[in-house]
């Protein structure tokens, strides 16, 4: 596979299978609030978001396997200031995502709520999208600089 598709396609693998899980989880805890949308940023129903999240997911895992015989590819590198630099950011984004995610679940009127009493902006489920954002680019990174160096 191409250099940057590889990346791409683990990458929304990745994303596609969290994303049906958070709604996974919200159709077992909460089905009353499938119908509703995922965010004011992404205005789409949540079992919309689950379903094309696992479909997507499916077709990179499918693509993956085909093309290469693997779903994943590690290989050992050194490690530098960059590629640290996106794992620490990429694993404390999904942190705060499963957060609110489960706070979601839990309080979902708290989802239009804001995020601290510092800011007005963002709200909890802004902060939510935006962390599934950054940890998705943060991902991407990673899987492209693991395949160009090694």
């Amino acid at each position: 596979m191409r250099t940057m598709y590889r990346p791409a396609a683990e990458t929304l693998m990745v994303a596609g299978l969290l994303g049906w899980g958070y709604v996974a989880l919200v159709a077992v805890l909460r089905p009353d609030v499938l119908s509703t949308p995922i965010s004011t940023v992404l205005p789409i129903r949540r079992d919309t978001f689950g379903a094309l999240g696992l479909a997507v997911s499916f077709a990179c895992a499918c693509a993956l396997r085909a093309r290469t015989g693997t779903f994943w590819v590690r290989r050992a590198g050194r490690p530098d200031v960059v590629e640290a630099g996106l794992a620490g950011v990429g694993g404390y984004a999904f942190l705060v995502w499963v957060y609110l995610c489960l706070n979601n679940l839990s309080h979902p009127m708290t989802t239009g709520y804001r995020l601290t009493h510092f800011l007005e902006y963002p709200s909890e489920g802004t902060t939510a999208v935006l962390c599934f954002v950054l940890l998705s680019v943060c991902l991407f990174g990673l899987r492209v600089r693991k395949a160009r160096h090694g």
